[in-house]
């Protein structure tokens, strides 16, 4: 009895280890993977969506291509609509331009931690730098006219001008006008964080992301005309991304781009050759 007793002990133990990893994987994984995958973030001054490409490199590691597009808000915008006029469009008085940035990016990502069961969370830091292309839009307002007994006559777009539209303003105007008077500002760009992957599936990409974001401008960016305006961003980025494994076979990845080219010559030649 004692011996039984003693086998099923032995037995309890080896398998506590197995319990304790949670649901076992048992699906095929790609150990050397290229990935392709989309994101929305939220960050200090705005949102954004981003696109990812990542290049295996090693089994830990992967080269990054990032594409942003990012809307920029000043800290100081708050929005409002003019009290005797309900007709009009909310809007933040003061405010000049709006700004959007352009980004794209190379850099590296590291998985620090690799998930082994199901349940599992794979830990990744990743920094890349580039290009910022930020645009710039004037934003026209809706302007009255009033007569000498306060009564609103007539109204006009145009651009804000602080010495002059203090109380005459009735709303923004509509959103395409002043697209031809756009302006491009180039700047440098870079981000880092950690993304933490917790699909299910091996081939599937879900993620949570954190980081910071550091732009410079080389001169400052007039999205307001009645507050300080910035040439340098640092932002808090929080996001989700979604993709998937795009997974190329091993005998293809395993021959240069030299060696792929000159088989394809090869062929070629074969078939030029008349058969009889």
């Amino acid at each position: 009895m004692r011996k039984y007793f003693l086998l099923i002990l032995i037995t309890c133990s080896a398998t506590l280890p197995l319990l304790g990893q949670g649901e076992i994987d048992e699906q095929k994984r790609v150990m050397f993977r290229n990935e392709r995958s989309y994101g929305g973030f939220l960050n200090s001054n705005g949102f954004g969506l981003n696109y990812r490409y990542g290049f295996w490199r090693n089994a830990r590691n992967q080269f990054i291509l990032d594409g942003d597009l990012t809307y920029v808000k000043h800290p100081k915008e708050v929005k409002t609509q003019v009290a005797y006029y309900y007709n009009t469009r909310r809007y933040v008085f003061g405010k000049q331009n709006l700004f959007w940035e352009l980004k794209g990016m190379a850099g590296w990502q590291k998985e620090l931690y690799r998930k082994y069961d199901k349940t599992g969370i794979s830990v990744r830091m990743f920094y890349s730098g580039g290009l910022s292309i930020g645009f710039l839009k004037p934003i026209y307002y809706e302007v009255f006219t009033f007569s000498p007994i306060g009564e609103a006559t007539t109204s006009d777009f145009m651009k804000y001008d602080a010495a002059i539209h203090q109380t005459e303003i009735g709303g923004r105007g509509p959103f395409f006008m002043g697209f031809n008077e756009l302006r491009v500002v180039p700047g440098l760009t870079g981000k880092t964080g950690l993304s933490f992957e917790f699909s299910e599936r091996d081939a599937i990409i879900h993620a949570l992301e954190a980081g910071v974001s550091l732009t410079v401008y080389p001169k400052e960016i007039p999205i307001m005309a009645t507050e300080k305006n910035n040439f340098l961003f640092v932002n808090l980025i929080v996001g989700y991304r979604f993709g998937n494994i795009v997974n190329i076979s091993e005998a293809a990845r395993a021959k240069s781009r030299k060696e792929r080219r000159q088989e394809r010559k090869s062929q070629k030649s074969t078939l030029s050759y008349p058969i009889y």
